[in-house]
């Protein structure tokens, strides 16, 4: 047998360079989108960094702001509680509460010694390890140290507070002016702490006098010192808006604008933003429940982002880099793998003219390897075929001969088992009339065509044709039970799937038994969405080797059986794999009666859904 290959290649001659030059090359192809992926990519990744970097450090700057102002709001509701604890000493010691009794009984001016009230205030002071300014006032608002305060303390916009707040102490910014041992008048730019001294011995807090406590702004400077960076801005504001420390000194003393207040006091902006001197700033702040201050700080958005600029320029230097090297590797490349293609291009020209051989070369790259190995794999799968397809015509004529010999094999067994039949009902053998027709019925279920499937009652009729036949053999030594749920006979199954197997029993299981009682048992039962069909016998039985080869299909027709009525369970097994799919089919195992349990599993077929 001949086979034609007839395939048509093109490579291009000397004409049909003309239509291939309009066509762009792999090299050029390789540089253009391998450089449009990398400038894709790399913009695509610098804007997303930047986006996403710019993000966590706005996140990290303000969260580190946020940190570091809390922690200067902390330091100085310390600093002001240790002089608060301080005016406590001194307003209930007895010397003051002495002085200020005495001189609230006198009435025009105020001529009580002060030395002991000095002595008092002097011991306490030495607790502290700032200078500090003091003052003492009768309710006549009579100072005892400096004589300028007299007219100032009522007109002060921090009085009111001071008589609500009814002994605590009142912070702000430092408004008085005192005069000094030379009767210059001086004010310290600074803190004042103002307070209620209330009677010691009355249980209804009334007041006695007044403490004003003067903080240099020195001691303020100290104690926020450097918690963020020289570019940052602090401010320090005191419950009436007014500016008690700032970095930039020309602030300290000055009302803070409204609508910064505002800014300030809106806590629903995740990341608020105000402009100082025409540029943004972020602006956090933490404010004190002790002493009602709120500590502010600014941060230029230009310096948060200043590094990440720096970065983004880099991360474009380096893709810009990273395109010239692609452009390069890429001409390599693409020259090293463009070569091996051509060669295989005229290589494959060749089968043409019937040159059917593998092709061998260098390989420069596993992807030009696997594409050698796959054409050469290709030539040796087309050889092979055409060597299967000429063995496949020569099975399929003999299997053609064998069907057409099957087919006149039944007509005369008919013919024959019809005249044994006849004239045994003329004889009056109504057992071998009986026999006769039986084995008609069992050959004619056997080899009639039609469809692959039956109903499940039909196969078991078959079944017992067999079984009658053998029992007239055996007699009372075959004992054969079937248990079947009446449900399951509605259902298709292949056809003679329980004949072989029980026939298999009988010639390969028992009858090399010797015993008197030849015992074998069916279970046909639902299990879920399949069928299980379960065959035990007390026979002879397999080792485990013989069930491991038990089931080995051959594929090559032995004539010398094909006369056989079994179909034998190799046959069986292909047939329902075949029929039915690979995860079904037949499993061997040692049975409880002493021989072999053959267990079929098949699929519930319904009605309509059979081929």
């Amino acid at each position: 047998m001949s086979i034609i290959i007839n395939c048509k290649i093109y490579y291009p001659g000397t004409g049909g360079w003309d239509l291939v030059r309009k066509h762009p090359t792999i090299f050029s192809q390789l540089i253009v989108g391998f450089s449009v992926i990398l400038l894709i990519i790399i913009s695509l990744i610098s804007y997303f960094t930047y986006l996403f970097s710019s993000q966590i450090v706005l996140n990290k700057t303000i969260q580190y702001l946020e940190e570091s102002v809390t922690q200067m709001r902390g330091k100085i509701d310390v600093l002001l509680g240790e002089y608060d604890h301080l005016s406590q000493r001194i307003s209930y010691n007895p010397e003051t509460q002495n002085y200020l009794y005495q001189s609230n009984q006198i009435i025009g001016e105020n001529k009580i010694n002060t030395i002991g009230l000095q002595k008092v205030i002097t011991h306490e002071e030495a607790y502290v390890s700032n200078d500090i300014l003091i003052e003492i006032v009768d309710l006549y608002y009579r100072p005892a140290f400096y004589s300028s305060w007299s007219n100032e303390i009522k007109k002060m916009k921090w009085y009111s507070h001071v008589i609500q707040a009814r002994g605590s102490m009142v912070w702000t910014s430092n408004d008085l002016y005192y005069k000094d041992s030379h009767t210059k008048t001086n004010m310290i730019n600074g803190v004042l702490a103002v307070r209620q001294i209330n009677d010691y011995f009355s249980s209804k807090s009334r007041g006695i006098g007044y403490m004003l406590i003067i903080i240099p702004m020195e001691v303020m400077q100290r104690t926020i010192g450097n918690f963020i960076d020289n570019s940052a801005k602090v401010q320090v504001l005191d419950q009436f808006g007014q500016i008690v420390y700032s970095t930039d000194v020309q602030e300290i003393g000055l009302r803070l604008d409204q609508g910064l207040l505002d800014k300030i006091g809106n806590k629903d902006e995740q990341f608020p933003q105000v402009e100082i001197d025409g540029e943004l700033n972020y602006l956090t702040s933490s404010s004190s429940s002790y002493s009602n201050w709120t500590v502010v700080a600014y941060v230029k958005k230009t310096s948060v982002f200043n590094d990440l600029h720096k970065v983004q320029q880099s991360i474009v230097i380096i893709g810009l880099l990273g395109i010239l090297a692609a452009f390069l590797l890429t001409a390599f490349f693409s020259w090293s793998l463009v070569k091996p293609i051509r060669k295989l291009a005229r290589h494959l020209s060749g089968i043409e003219k019937g040159k059917i051989s593998t092709y061998k070369a260098k390989m420069v790259n596993r992807e030009v390897y696997i594409l050698y190995d796959s054409f050469n794999n290709m030539i040796m799968n087309l050889n092979q075929t055409i060597r299967d397809l000429s063995d496949r015509k020569v099975r399929e004529n003999q299997a053609q001969l064998i069907a057409m010999k099957a087919q006149f094999q039944p007509h005369f067994l008919y013919n024959c088992l019809n005249i044994i039949y006849y004239y045994a009902v003329m004889d009056k053998q109504n057992r071998v009339s009986d026999m006769v027709l039986t084995l008609s019925e069992l050959l004619r279920y056997s080899v009639q065509p039609g469809s692959e499937f039956v109903t499940l009652q039909d196969d078991l009729d078959q079944l017992n044709r067999f079984i009658k036949l053998q029992r007239a053999r055996y007699e009372d030594k075959l004992n054969i039970i079937i248990y079947v749920d009446e449900q399951l006979l509605k259902y298709p199954v292949m056809k003679l799937i329980l004949q072989p197997v029980v026939e298999n029993a009988v010639i390969h299981g028992l009858e090399p038994m010797k015993s008197e009682r030849w015992d074998i048992h069916i279970h046909i039962s639902r299990n879920g969405n399949n069928l299980n069909l379960i065959i035990e016998d007390s026979g002879i039985g397999m080792t485990s080797e013989q069930m491991a080869k038990a089931l080995d299909f051959d594929m090559e027709i032995d004539h010398s059986k094909t006369l056989h009525t079994g179909l034998g369970l190799p046959n069986l097994q292909h047939r329902i794999q075949l029929i039915y799919g690979k995860m079904y089919g037949i499993a061997l195992s040692h049975s409880h009666l002493g021989g072999l349990k053959v267990e079929l599993n098949i699929p519930i077929v319904n009605e309509g859904e059979q081929e």
